[in-house]
């Protein structure tokens, strides 16, 4: 995989690199071709301060399987990993191409690791498009789709509207979400409420659902260096990370994006709050009969959209 989208990414000429986005002093950075990233979101203070929301990406380019853990990417056509590559869908069984990161597993979909096409770009909006066939492309995904992502930005924070639209002849299996890298400090308050956590195996794939109870269900601690990823289910959609420096990051997603993963690496340098439609694995889980998975599936020509909103307060 790692080659032929390195050559997608190397050759691709629809649109260009980066794509500035303005509003106030809110400033953000898009690379369309680099898998529709936001490459960074920050906040321009008095005497030029910067006040980073994401984790800025470096400007140099990078092999789209090893994407450097920065900025904020679409998480389309599923969320997280699908365990060895494979799933059955019906009488249908798919074989996707394992991620050399997360190997024999599949990963966070393949969007994020294609060229998207500028369809609209102004000075604080850009809308990206992003199609895939399956006869075109090497994923091992059966299903036409189309994705499509517009950013808005305003004086305080960003809104990030994500929708599929099924090209289909049969009902497809469908996830989506982002997946962002916040900016943050040692002690930083991380708050959000969630109705259940899953269980997950030594490979990072959901097993069992559990509901929590009492204080359990209300997450409320400071940002340290133990690397931890958890998989919440029931999310109600809100989410903030208090700085000690005074400010605070608001997060706010739709539905369908009732799922979010915390992830926090070894030494604590990125926080991930990952507002997503479904738990790792979903697919298998909900074809082995487990419930909450999180699973959609489109009918031909139907759609499913989700919107996040990242503020600065």
């Amino acid at each position: 995989m790692a080659d032929a989208t390195a050559a997608q990414f190397r050759s691709a000429e629809t649109s260009p690199s980066v794509c500035p986005l303005a509003a106030g002093p809110m400033r953000a950075a898009v690379r369309p071709l680099d898998g529709g990233r936001i490459a960074s979101l920050w906040r321009e203070g008095p005497n030029g301060l910067r006040s980073d929301v994401l984790v800025p990406m470096p400007a140099a380019g990078f092999d789209p399987a090893y994407w450097p853990k920065a900025g904020s990417y679409p998480l389309v056509p599923f969320s997280n990993r699908v365990r060895d590559a494979a799933f059955r869908f019906g009488e249908t069984r798919v074989a996707l191409v394992p991620h050399p990161a997360a190997a024999p597993h599949a990963l966070h979909g393949f969007s994020q690791t294609r060229p998207w096409t500028v369809m609209r770009h102004a000075s604080a909006e850009i809308e990206l498009h992003y199609r895939f066939e399956p006869q075109d492309d090497l994923a091992g995904w059966p299903w036409a789709f189309e994705a499509v992502q517009r950013m808005a930005l305003d004086p305080s924070g960003l809104t990030h509207e994500i929708y599929v639209e099924s090209h289909a002849v049969s009902p497809m299996p469908v996830g989506l979400g982002i997946h962002p890298f916040f900016a943050v400090s040692q002690g930083d308050r991380i708050t959000f409420n969630c109705e259940a956590l899953w269980d997950q195996d030594a490979d990072g794939c959901g097993q069992q659902l559990h509901s929590l109870t009492g204080r359990d269900r209300h997450y409320d601690s400071p940002h340290g260096g133990e690397a931890t990823t958890a998989y919440y289910s029931g999310w109600d959609g809100g989410a903030s990370i208090h700085r000690r420096d005074g400010t605070r990051i608001l997060i706010q997603a739709s539905a369908p994006l009732d799922h979010l993963v915390f992830h926090v690496p070894a030494g604590g340098s990125y926080l991930c709050l990952e507002p997503v439609s479904h738990v790792a694995d979903a697919f298998n889980l909900a074809a082995a009969g487990h419930s909450g998975t999180g699973m959609r599936v489109l009918d031909p020509g139907a759609t499913i959209s989700a919107k996040v909103r990242i503020g600065l307060a």
